[in-house]
């Protein structure tokens, strides 16, 4: 076991949550000269001359994103309205006559403040011209906080009916498929609504792949779905027979108001899983590491990637070890379980040679689920380490001259109901275990990877970073090190 090591995940790991602050993000990519009154966002040119500037915005991590708006474009901005969750820090605002931060959205629900903010959010966004440019920060979380359901639906009929679908097993896709129909704001709406104004958004995802008309339902985006859609998908769970009358009218009326006005609305990533890994590499790189990015889609089931991630460890120590060559080694990854990986690297023959010389850093990001046997605490990070450390340690002597590390971990600092964003593992950690008395099996089978983390080592192997005010998933570092001789 290696301190060294751990502290050099650590820092991989909080260079890659310090490059998707929201902060960081604005500041990374929107410029403005007052001179020549040019905007600039993600290398694209906007003139504001003789231009009105609003902001609007909604998400757990845009107060940051917005605020940052407002101390580039300063004066410019006339007026806006930024819906924030319930709990957030209002008092950074740099004129609060100018833009309204307003609190909803409870435990992250569509509620009635959040439902009244966006009905202003509406009514102004209306009364734009084509003399007006609006300015929108989106990230997760946006969808409960704009929340406007069509009339005549009521906001607790609309949010029964996505409930019971959710229990009933749809998915995310699903979800917002059928809540794009039954708003009237998502699904591309809010940006039909501003015209005929300029609209740009700046986003920062949540959601593996990216898709950007499912960051908060795509209220400027687009909105694709046939109704017929939403209507099968409820009749999929079988709960058609049981909405009321406002929804069914609705969803068979089948049509938008208007037709979405594509040159004028501009949607831009600013942030992602891909930043992140991203600035991971870079850190590692920094601290003698060569750095392989794999992927930044990994979901599934904790309990069978650990398998899978296994396999990628065990594939990488075969090539070092001489065993094959760079062409075997990516024809086997491409055999891996592990959705989205990537077989573009090591292209030259330096980078062959340090895949099989220098200390690895593996890098992958998503979103991984856990199946909940027991009653212990713990988030799928933890359970991912620990059920990692368990797989690999009973492996190590396929290892031989390799020490691995494993570091899973939340860029917004919260892994599940715990305080802490992840944990580390590594190979000898069952030995260690039994020295300290610790049966590991007890709490991975109770998912108590919480408490086993707060136990072992007097919790050195915990990731304690608070709230980051920022989410892009989770990160995936596995270093592979050659054994001191």
């Amino acid at each position: 076991m290696s301190k060294t090591v751990f502290y050099d995940l650590l820092l991989i790991f909080k260079n890659s949550v310090s490059a998707v602050l929201p902060e960081n993000l604005i500041k990374n990519s929107v410029n403005y000269s007052p001179i020549t009154r040019k905007l600039t966002i993600a290398n694209e040119n906007y003139n504001l001359r003789n231009k009105n500037v609003y902001l609007i915005g909604a998400g757990k991590a845009v107060q940051n994103m917005a605020i940052e708006v407002e101390n580039i474009l300063s004066s410019e901005i006339k007026y806006g309205i930024v819906s924030i969750p319930v709990g957030s820090s209002t008092n950074k605002s740099l004129d609060k006559n100018k833009i309204l931060y307003i609190e909803g959205a409870k435990n992250n629900l569509p509620d009635e403040n959040a439902m009244t903010t966006t009905k202003k959010i509406k009514e102004f966004i209306l009364k734009l011209t084509v003399d007006d440019f609006l300015l929108v920060v989106l990230s997760g979380g946006g969808s409960a906080l704009l929340s406007l359901p069509k009339e005549p639906i009521t906001l607790e009929e609309k949010t029964t009916l996505i409930k019971k679908l959710a229990n009933s097993g749809a998915d995310i896709t699903e979800l917002n498929t059928v809540r794009k129909w039954i708003s009237d704001i998502k699904g591309g709406q809010l940006a039909m609504y501003a015209q005929p104004a300029q609209v740009v958004t700046l986003i920062l995802s949540d959601v593996v792949g990216d898709p950007i008309d499912m960051i908060a339902s795509g209220p400027t985006v687009q909105n694709k779905d046939n109704p017929i859609e939403a209507i099968n998908i409820i009749k999929k769970f079988n709960l058609y027979d049981e909405i009321p009358t406002s929804i069914k009218t609705i969803l068979e009326e089948n049509k938008l108001s208007k037709s979405f006005p594509i040159d004028k609305v501009k949607n831009i990533i600013i942030g992602s899983n891909k930043f992140s890994i991203k600035a991971a590499a870079s850190k590692a790189k920094l601290l003698n590491y060569f750095p392989v990015e794999l992927s930044n889609v990994v979901t599934g089931n904790v309990s069978d990637l650990v398998n899978e991630y296994v396999k990628l460890v065990k594939t990488f120590c075969e090539f070092r070890n001489g065993n094959t060559d760079i062409s075997k080694l990516k024809e086997q990854l491409q055999t891996l379980d592990i959705p989205g990986i990537q077989i573009n690297f090591a292209e030259t023959n330096d980078e062959v040679s340090a895949i099989r010389n220098k200390n690895l850093c593996l890098i992958l990001g998503g979103e991984t689920t856990v199946k909940v046997n027991g009653t212990g605490l713990g988030g799928r990070n933890q359970q991912f380490a620990l059920e990692f450390s368990k797989a690999i340690s009973e492996l190590c002597n396929e290892f031989k001259n390799h020490d691995i590390y494993f570091l899973s971990a939340g860029t917004d600092g919260i892994d599940g109901p715990t305080d802490a964003a992840g944990a580390i593992g590594y190979t000898n950690m069952i030995s260690d275990c039994k020295e300290a008395n610790i049966d590991i099996n007890t709490y991975i089978n109770n998912n108590d990877s919480y408490n086993f983390y707060k136990k072992f080592k007097n919790g050195e192997l915990h990731i304690m970073i608070g709230h980051t005010n920022t989410n892009v998933m989770d990160i995936h570092l596995i270093i592979i090190k050659k054994k001191q001789k």
